[in-house]
């Protein structure tokens, strides 16, 4: 049921630029690492292209014209551009203008990490999208609320010990920030979180095991700051391309923060909020068709959807069934309900707000996984497997046993055989634990 003949990558990526080079081979091998390969010409058509501008006159017509034809290329992440840090303060405005850019300080690995963030923000989109037509064709009403506007009382948090670095931020902040506030540590910010409303962050560490970094990690991860941007500022530009490639963090280096801070802020503000809306909207019940699980009809009509979509741009996707086996007879269809549901509950926290999770049958649940490939899903499942058996309740502990298994679908597969292997590999794994 696996796809052998797809390439087992997470995205394509396309480089061109002008004029046109190849990609650096350190670029090549930071992607290698992250699992992603470069688009070929008779490929399929990449998930997100890069412009190289870094040996370009920014203010070129050739400029415009390859981010032109960048965009010609379909990237379903749209495109980014790669300039220098050196650019001066005119390019620096003119280059956002043709697109997102990223400037390169002293190594390409920045590059990769913003291609994950847009990656993960396309994905977003590409579901929503998706699922709304799904609910749309079942005709299910559906209300989408749009991203909220820019709030007039937009306040700016500001962490970091006092130096000149913190005086140029709470300066930079101060014309577009109608409050701000200043506190010295990851401790101090973390209770000002808690006590306060802030829409945007400047963190400015002082070395790389500054605790405000390990904060900005986890604000990312969690579900309800995660709509607050953090961006890193730091005089030492190898802990933020460190902090940007390995973390996906917005980073700038402190020189900017006149120049920069005020517009960056605005920017990645629409995007966390937009991004934060869609997370609610495919977590909701209104998303799953009025349910925290979708029903089997609903996902099997959604599936049909993304089966033909991932047909069409030769994208992989994967399914992971999780099954409740009672351990004994008697076990009631309450106990048994309240068991599933409590598994669905730490499930969905587990897997992204776009992995579509549905009720297979009263003891399994099944979740779709577009754009994972079956090492992926494998991980995926093992974890929900190991999760899900270790955080059941005490009265539902000596009840269930707990099997998860993955499959990545084949190119032109259709539901029905997907969630056969799916129950068949589901059968395997609970004889090979009974064996």
């Amino acid at each position: 049921m696996i796809n052998q003949d797809m390439v087992n990558s997470r995205a394509v990526i396309a480089w061109t630029g002008a004029p046109t080079r190849a990609a650096p081979p350190a670029f090549v091998d930071a992607l290698h690492a992250a699992n992603y390969r470069l688009a070929e010409a008779s490929g399929p058509r990449p998930d997100i292209a890069i412009v190289d501008l870094l040996n370009a006159d920014p203010a070129g017509a050739t400029a415009a014209d390859a981010v032109a034809a960048a965009r010609r290329l379909g990237a379903q992440a749209g495109v980014l551009i790669a300039a220098s840090a050196a650019c001066g303060a005119e390019d620096r405005r003119r280059l956002p203008r043709l697109g997102e850019t990223i400037f390169i300080r002293t190594s390409l690995d920045p590059l990769i990490g913003a291609v994950r963030e847009r990656l993960r923000v396309a994905a977003l989109a590409d579901e929503t999208g998706d699922r709304l037509k799904t609910l749309i064709a079942d005709g299910r009403p559906v209300a989408f609320a749009p991203a909220p506007p820019r709030r007039e009382d937009y306040s700016v948090l500001i962490a970091g010990k006092p130096s000149p670095i913190a005086l140029a931020a709470s300066n930079a902040v101060a014309g577009m920030a109608k409050t701000s506030a200043s506190v010295f540590s990851a401790g101090q910010a973390m209770r000002a979180l808690d006590h306060g409303a802030f829409q945007g962050a400047v963190f400015i560490p002082a070395s790389e095991n500054d605790l405000l970094i390990a904060l900005a990690r986890a604000l990312r991860r969690h579900r309800e700051h995660r709509r607050l941007p953090v961006i890193i500022v730091s005089d030492d530009d190898d802990l933020l391309d460190r902090r940007a490639a390995k973390d996906g963090l917005e980073t700038m280096s402190a020189a900017r923060i006149g120049e920069d801070l005020g517009p960056r802020l605005e920017t990645i503000t629409r995007r966390a909020s937009m991004a934060a809306t869609m997370r609610s909207f495919l977590r909701s019940a209104e998303g799953n068709g009025g349910a925290v699980a979708a029903s089997p009809r609903l996902f099997a009509q959604h599936a049909v959807r993304c089966l033909q979509r991932a047909d069409e741009a030769g994208r992989a996707i994967s399914f992971v069934a999780l099954s409740l086996s009672p351990k004994r007879e008697c076990v009631s269809a309450a106990d048994t309900r309240a068991a599933i549901d409590e598994a669905l509950r730490t499930a969905a926290r587990l897997v992204r707000a776009e992995d579509m999770i549905a009720r297979l049958t009263a003891t399994t649940l099944v979740v779709m996984l577009r754009g994972t490939v079956a090492a992926d899903a494998e991980r995926v499942a093992r974890r929900l497997e190991g999760v899900i058996a270790g955080t059941q309740s005490r009265a539902s502990l000596d009840q269930a046993d707990v099997h998860a298994a993955a499959l990545e679908r084949a190119t032109g597969v259709e539901i029905e055989r997907v969630i056969a292997g799916l129950v068949s590999e589901l059968r395997d794994r609970r004889r090979a634990k009974s064996a």
